[in-house]
């Protein structure tokens, strides 16, 4: 089934136009040149099967992760095309719940079906073990500190009633495990942030960081929880690359049939992180309109690129060369983050094919967002930023 809709290039262009504008507002960057050339795709060669299994432990209030292997070779993080980590916060469940528990072991289950994990690809893909959830320190750079405390209280509270809204949109549930999955979740984000630039530092060709992890985050607000989102992951992985590895200057582009309102509303007057949406006009939570560029010193730094429905390939390619890279060229980034929609038909696929591609395996060009793959790869070469996430 095709699930896209090309527009004529008359609706690209008016869209383009409208976009130009209010990038025109932009802060004084110097701006490097622009090689609109896409580097090629790699192949590798396949590697022998190994058993696997996860393993989520909660022991006196702390979660470990870890991957039982058949094959227990030691990779180096250096030899990896791809660092990923995978958090599915199993307990934090309500049934019949759209955004269920059950979607980051089905894209598991799909990416071991495409032979895209580390038990087919060796040294090549390799999954973070044991990494540390994220503290409340980390979770507090971004979100209101009575916001942590009063969730991890409700904690008791979801214990005895097995589940409570913390949220009306949607609504946002917690469960007895919500706090500490979400702390999880947030933890496997910083941990790939730590792995990437670790390898930076001694590859001109570092891997790409890629997590597989809920609750989803980009509509947490910083006072609060929204839109199924708890804790806004991307935006506390931005603020420990600043505030540990000294990144000063991070780029964050947001890919979804929604708004990523809440990691907006984190940075929308700083002028150290871009934040850059695409999104449908006019979907939930009806945010991220076109005029809406930051505040204050951070005017400038957000751009919101609200699409029609059923926008597809053509739009997205040209809204890639022609707006996003130009953007993110003249921001001139220490690292790039990249928060993947994982909705439903396009979007849901979005969140594996970069790896598909970047592998080499082929997919069926039904869906569009295969803009994506080329925006891990190339955009950071482009960019001249080798740190990706």
């Amino acid at each position: 089934m095709e699930l896209q809709t090309f527009r004529p290039p008359s609706f690209t262009g008016n869209v383009l136009s409208l976009m130009k504008h209010h990038v025109c507002k932009w802060r004084s960057h110097n701006q490097s040149g622009m090689d609109l050339t896409f580097l090629r795709d790699r192949r590798f060669g396949k590697h022998p099967t190994c058993g696997r299994k996860y393993l989520t432990k909660s022991n006196e209030g702390s979660v470990s992760c870890s991957l039982n292997e058949g094959n227990n070779q030691d990779f180096k993080l250096s030899d990896a095309r791809v660092i990923y980590s995978v958090a599915p916060a199993m307990g934090h469940n309500q049934e019949s719940h759209p955004e269920s528990h059950f979607r980051v072991p089905a894209i598991v289950t799909t990416l071991e079906e495409m032979e895209l994990t580390s038990k087919f690809r060796g040294s090549e893909i390799i999954e973070l073990q044991n990494y540390k959830p994220a503290s409340v320190d980390d979770v507090a750079n971004v979100h209101e500190r009575a916001y942590v405390s009063g969730l991890e209280k409700a904690m008791d509270r979801a214990s005895q009633q097995g589940i409570v809204v913390i949220e009306g949109s949607g609504p946002t549930y917690a469960t007895a495990t919500t706090f500490q999955e979400s702390l999880v979740a947030a933890g496997a984000g910083i941990s790939l942030v730590d792995s990437v630039v670790s390898t930076s530092k001694s590859s001109l060709d570092p891997p790409m960081g890629f997590a597989l992890i809920r609750p989803p985050g980009h509509h947490a607000i910083p006072k609060g929880p929204m839109g199924f989102c708890v804790f806004g992951n991307v935006a506390i992985a931005a603020r420990y690359a600043q505030r540990v590895h000294g990144l000063k200057r991070v780029f964050i582009i947001d890919f979804d049939v929604h708004h990523g309102n809440g990691t907006n509303d984190a940075f929308y007057d700083d002028p150290d992180i871009f934040f850059l949406s695409t999104h449908q006009d006019g979907s939930y939570p009806g945010t991220g309109k076109i005029h809406e560029v930051g505040h204050g010193d951070g005017e400038g730094t957000t751009l919101n690129l609200p699409l029609p429905g059923g926008s597809g390939d053509i739009a997205m390619r040209t809204v890639f060369d022609e707006v996003i890279v130009p953007c993110a060229q003249r921001f001139k980034p220490d690292i790039i983050l990249v928060s993947a929609g994982k909705y439903q038909t396009t979007c849901e696929r979005a969140v594996w094919r970069p790896l598909c591609v970047l592998l080499g395996r082929r997919i069926q060009p039904q869906v569009s967002f295969i803009f994506s793959c080329r925006f891990i790869s190339s955009f950071s070469w482009r960019t001249q930023c080798g740190i990706r996430v």
